[in-house]
């Protein structure tokens, strides 16, 4: 064999006109010809291939590689200050791992087999990828590859250690280079060849006049006083680029127009004949033919085949190239901790909302840093937002999560509660509720106004980056806070029904409401964060056509009307969650009736109506409500409502 060093030359070799082919005596001259050569021209000539092995390519080396290193069996930690990951970066100076990896699975793909030289550098290792067509895998009799073989710029073969080298192949009868699968698909491939060539030649060779013109056999000579010259010159001011195209041209006496069957694209089956080809080179693939477009489909099956792809169809062409840099590659670095994965959950993950759902339902609380969102956003640090805010709605070794559900009534049996010290009547807590919303919808109406203290009178400000973009996070602040008072508001009115049904508050707690008044909480946030914003975008856009008035002076008149907004939106609040606490107090008290009772005294027509309105109480009322407040109700049906609900036994 030819010593390691030489391979410093393969460059060189690869980069020098190919010499005369000498085929290796080893290598059939059939299987050279019928794989490497078609393999080749199949390529450049054939697009159902290039369109699926393409469709193969580009996916799979649009994963990127990964480098770990394992600490214990169940905990791992990702490696990028290696020599091995600055090589999995990049392969070679100034060559992307895209472009490298595409490349080699373009060889697997049409030849069945690639391989790629190990070059090492004084900082790490380079990987040069050696053509398929220019290497071959000697076999012992056994199949199993002994040595690499690339031919020179002479033509000439020489023989190199496996150790050397990354690669693989598929099966094949003989040898170890594969079969290429262009064999597989030569009959399927020369059909379409040859239809496409029928085609074309039909396209050529056949009628393409639609009509013609007839004149009658008894017409007299039109060849006297240039009468056939006069009609054609005429006609032709009707064709393209006659001046006249459209409109109506005017026959001689007796003549008439005359349909002719010429053929017609439909006729060549041209469009039906590329499908099926692009179908049968995707199966042979073992991709779905509706993923390259090759067969409709519709929405349902579509989503189930994207599903499929990492797994199902790319999985198996991703898992080879993992395992061969684990088992060739990753030993050359003498690291038993290290191994290389392809990233594919970089593929799977949903939207961005999708992924902060689940891991939020994963990990029961918040999982990102303040300061970790705002560089999302592209916004600067602030104080104190390098560290992880725990709301109340979170309680750890309780509610594991503010999407979780409520346990069920059956278990809180044997449980009893107290009413807390500290909480106040109804009428207070809302006023601490009010004040708070109050306070915090003027503290960001000033901070807004803060920042536009610098800008110029002329021109408009951009809301979304100085105030929208941080919505969320002002969201998040804010139904914090109303939970707060929510969870007080709730226990207030379950304690007014427990003092009257069940002074022990036996089989209640108020730890089940959490959930519940969590996402209640999150719904009014939005609702007062997205009502200031759209009232400021209102304002602004409204103050542009008013030459009498300034953008500022129109926020600011929107901005104070948000806080009174803000104020009012409390009374909401606070009547639902009253009204929740006391339903769940009810309930878990086995109380059986609820009654509506009307207490603004001017309420609406809905209200007046339902004022003394008795229904079991798993029923709702007749607005469909299941207490005053209720969230599925309208949002006219229960801003501002001031009714609550009184309970009973049900045999009363």
């Amino acid at each position: 064999m030819v010593a390691f060093a030489t391979l410093a030359e393969l460059g060189e070799h690869l980069a020098s006109r190919p010499g005369v082919e000498v085929v290796d005596p080893g290598v059939p001259l059939s299987e050279y010809a019928a794989s490497d050569v078609s393999a080749h021209n199949v390529w450049k000539s054939q697009p159902s291939v290039r369109k699926v092995v393409d469709f193969i390519a580009r996916n799979v080396a649009s994963v990127p590689m990964h480098l770990y290193e394992r600490a214990s069996d169940t905990d791992r930690r990702r490696v990028t200050a290696h020599p091995l990951a600055a090589t999995l970066r990049a392969p070679r100076p100034r060559l992307t791992p895209f472009r490298f990896w595409h490349s080699v699975v373009v060889d697997w793909m049409l030849y069945d087999r690639w391989c790629v030289a190990k070059l090492p550098t004084d900082d790490g290792m380079e990987l040069v990828r050696i053509p398929a067509r220019r290497f071959r895998l000697k076999a012992d009799a056994l199949d199993w590859p002994i040595a690499v073989k690339i031919r020179d710029r002479h033509g000439r073969w020489q023989e190199f250690p496996t150790a050397d080298f990354l690669f693989d192949h598929g099966y094949a009868g003989r040898g170890a280079n594969g079969t290429s699968p262009m064999q597989t698909l030569r009959d399927t491939l020369a059909e379409s060849r040859e239809a496409v060539a029928y085609r074309r030649q039909v396209w050529a060779n056949g009628a393409r006049v639609p009509l013609v013109l007839r004149r009658p056999a008894d017409a007299p000579d039109w060849n006297k006083n240039g009468g056939r010259d006069r009609f054609t010159a005429s006609w032709r001011r009707f064709m393209r680029g006659g001046g006249r195209e459209g409109g109506t041209p005017l026959l001689e006496d007796g003549m008439d127009l005359v349909k002719v069957e010429a053929f017609t694209p439909r006729d060549t089956l041209d469009l039906e004949g590329r499908k099926l080809t692009d179908a049968e080179v995707a199966a042979a693939y073992h991709i779905a033919p509706e993923l390259v477009g090759a067969r409709e489909g519709n929405y349902s099956n579509l989503d189930a085949f994207r599903q499929m792809l990492w797994n199902v169809s790319l999985g198996p062409y991703i898992l080879p190239l993992e395992q061969v840099t684990n088992v060739m590659l990753v030993p050359d670095f003498d690291d038993e901790l290290l191994y290389v994965e392809a990233h594919v959950d970089a593929k799977l993950r949903g939207s961005w909302l999708e992924q902060a759902q689940y891991l939020q339902s994963a990990v029961g609380a918040p999982y990102m840093l303040r300061n970790e969102a705002r560089g999302r956003l592209n916004l600067e640090a602030i104080e104190g937002g390098d560290e992880l805010v725990t709301p109340l709605n979170v309680l750890v070794g309780g509610l594991a999560s503010p999407r979780d559900t409520a346990p069920k009534a059956g278990g809180r049996r044997g449980v009893k509660a107290s009413r807390p010290e500290d909480l106040a009547d109804y009428d207070r807590e809302l006023a601490g509720l009010t004040e708070a919303l109050t306070a915090y919808a003027q503290r960001q109406a000033d901070t807004l106004l803060d920042r536009l203290g610098a800008k110029a009178e002329d021109g408009a400000p951009d809301l979304w980056a100085l105030w929208g973009a941080e919505q969320p996070e002002r969201e998040q602040q804010l139904a914090a806070l109303v939970l707060s008072w929510a969870l007080r508001l709730a226990a207030v009115g379950a304690w007014e029904v427990l003092s009257i049904w069940n002074p022990d508050g036996d089989g209640w707690s108020a730890e089940v409401m959490t959930a519940w008044l969590a996402k209640a909480a999150a719904a009014h946030a939005h609702e007062v964060e997205q009502g200031g914003y759209d009232a400021a975008i209102g304002a602004i856009s409204g103050a542009a056509g008013d030459p009498d008035r300034t953008w500022r002076d129109a926020l600011q008149t929107a901005l104070a009307a948000w806080v009174v907004r803000a104020a009012a939106h409390a009374v909401g609040v606070a009547t639902e969650a009253r009204n929740f606490g006391g339903h769940d107090a009810a309930k878990a008290s086995g109380l059986g009736e609820k009654t509506w009772r009307t207490r603004s005294s001017n309420p609406r027509p809905s209200h007046r109506v339902l004022d003394g309105q008795t229904v079991p109480i798993n029923d709702v009322f007749g607005n469909g409500g299941r207490w005053p407040g209720d969230p599925a109700l309208e949002t006219d049906e229960r801003a501002n409502c001031k009714c609550s609900v009184t309970y009973a036994r049900g045999d009363d």
